[in-house]
């Protein structure tokens, strides 16, 4: 796999955006707990989103992804994101887990298929940076869809922070009883940096 992303590429991460409430809410945690990270979301340059896929493409292509996921989406219902815990990843991540619905994973294929023709290099991937060195499953997705979190290894949640190197607690922190659920009303493109965190809104698409 490649070690240093193709020239003239942009990394693209099709997410789910929390309703104001629900974003606030995991802002607000997030800033709780943000003692010993490297990011954690602030609402000003870190914004609470669920990634539902992302590729690797040429920058070229952004305008013709964005019609792809607007036709894609013409039928896409809303459905209920569900707050089911939180995880704490392997990749030093502190995250809002939710139920991985068969509604999840439906929009989840959709936009796999939707995109993975825009990838780059497909038998050739860029490793991404953003959780760690790529296991043999993850290659494999990463090889046919662009993502390598994808289908088995999809999870949806809100990542709230990343730990630095020796400050990942010995066991997940314990949050406010909040139920951080809501009903699927939005859906951006955006680019995402290294860590696959997202900067800059690219569109917007309502879901009712």
């Amino acid at each position: 796999m490649q070690k240093n992303p193709p020239e003239n590429s942009a990394l693209i991460n099709v997410c789910i955006i929390p309703p104001e409430q629900v974003g606030n809410q995991c802002v607000a945690l997030a800033q709780l707990l943000k003692a010993g990270t490297m990011s954690a979301l602030d609402g000003k340059t870190r914004f609470p989103h669920m990634t539902v896929c992302m590729v690797r493409v040429d920058k070229d292509s952004v305008a013709s992804i964005i019609e792809a996921v607007d036709q894609a989406l013409k039928s896409q219902k809303s459905f209920l994101c569900k707050h089911v815990g939180c995880y704490q990843s392997p990749g030093r991540y502190f995250e809002i887990s939710y139920g991985k619905s068969p509604e999840f994973m439906v929009l989840h294929e959709l936009l796999l298929e939707t995109l993975k023709g825009y990838r780059l290099n497909p038998g050739n991937p860029y490793q991404e940076s953003y959780f760690g060195p790529y296991d043999h499953e993850q290659q494999d997705n990463a090889r046919e869809t662009g993502y390598d979190l994808a289908h088995g290894r999809y999870r949806p949640h809100v990542t709230l922070l990343r730990w630095q190197e020796g400050q990942v607690l010995a066991s997940p922190p314990e949050l406010p009883k909040l139920d951080l659920s809501f009903q699927l009303s939005t859906i951006c493109v955006y680019l995402a940096d290294e860590n696959g965190a997202v900067y800059e809104e690219l569109a917007r698409f309502s879901i009712s």
